[in-house]
């Protein structure tokens, strides 16, 4: 089976998994701007392994999302062979493996970033999934954590430790979060970590990640560090178009800003596909895509009030066909 990241023009504007967020209609959205690679919602590996319809409906997807990976969470090893399978036959075109997520419900159970606490655990992870799929394997993590949980005096674990450690697996890509696990969303990104972590990770295709907000300073950054390019999170909340501007701005050196009458058509667009693939019972979560999509309005308090409301894609028309 080919390893898409290589055929990927570089950089390469992907997304990262995110949940609640990276559903079918946020990904169809994402694409339609330019994405490169999208993410579905990280998926746990025990849920895949036990046949969780709930788990399984999470991964439909549309034609139109190509390329599309599917990331795994999980501490248990055993769980990632079928995990795997499953993955595969669903038509998708690569794993993603999650040593990186800093939530409680994950990383408070020994998995995400902790699973770096035991290396020897994260090798038979990445070692099993990669002896159980023909799909490309890639992983994500952050720059480091403390050694010993809530005792920084014992020493870190960096990303560099973990790049060691990858060191003997065919991998297709590994994407790195620029902030700690202590510090998982806010202060600077540490942006000379990244570089450093580019230049000693040789196995295959390197990506940036971590709340890069402007489309000049993601670009600059992206100069900076020489990686191969950048999987976005939070800052594209309410501007998907961000793939679009980074795209054009790495190839002109301007882009143009988003007109309102664009960010109506996405919005109504985006409660459709999300309506399509979810129906009634699943369009609340549209709601809070549409306050992001408004939060730069200066009437964004009261189009708030009508937005929390709305449940369904004609009531969405209507209030932004009156703005």
């Amino acid at each position: 089976m080919k390893n898409f990241w290589q055929q990927l023009e570089k950089p390469i504007i992907s997304m990262t998994p995110m949940a609640g967020i990276t559903d079918s209609a946020w990904r169809q959205i994402c694409k339609m701007w330019g994405a490169d690679i999208v993410h579905t919602e990280f998926v746990s590996a025990d849920a895949l392994h036990y046949d969780s319809k709930k788990t399984l409906k999470m991964l439909k997807y549309k034609t139109s999302e190509h390329p599309i990976v599917v990331q795994l969470f999980g501490r248990r090893p055993e769980m990632y062979p079928k995990a795997a399978k499953i993955v595969e036959s669903l038509g998708v075109d690569g794993i993603d493996l999650n040593f990186g997520c800093p939530a409680k419900k994950v990383a408070g159970h020994g998995g995400g970033i902790c699973l770096l606490r035991d290396m020897d655990t994260v090798k038979k992870i990445i070692a099993t999934t990669i002896e159980s799929t023909k799909l490309p394997v890639s992983v994500k993590t952050r720059m480091s954590l403390n050694a010993v949980q809530g005792d920084p005096k014992q020493g870190k674990i960096t990303v560099f430790d973990f790049i060691d450690a990858l060191a003997e697996f065919p991998l297709a890509a590994l994407i790195v979060h620029g902030r700690t696990y202590e510090t998982p969303y806010t202060g600077p990104v540490d942006l000379k970590g990244l570089k450093k972590a580019r230049k000693k990770f040789k196995n295959g295709i390197f990506l940036i990640n971590g709340s890069f907000q402007t489309v000049e300073s993601i670009v600059k950054d992206l100069k900076y560090t020489k990686a191969d390019g950048i999987a976005l999170s939070r800052a594209l909340y309410g501007q998907p178009w961000l793939f679009k501007q980074i795209k054009d701005y790495i190839e002109t050196g301007k882009y143009k800003e988003i007109s309102d009458q664009e960010i109506k058509d996405t919005a109504i667009k985006h409660a459709h596909l999300l309506w399509e693939s979810k129906g009634a019972n699943g369009f609340k979560e549209m709601r809070k895509h549409l306050l992001f999509y408004v939060k730069a309005r200066p009437d964004a308090a009261s189009l708030r009030k009508q937005l929390v409301a709305v449940e369904n894609p004609q009531q969405v028309e209507k209030i932004f066909n009156k703005i």
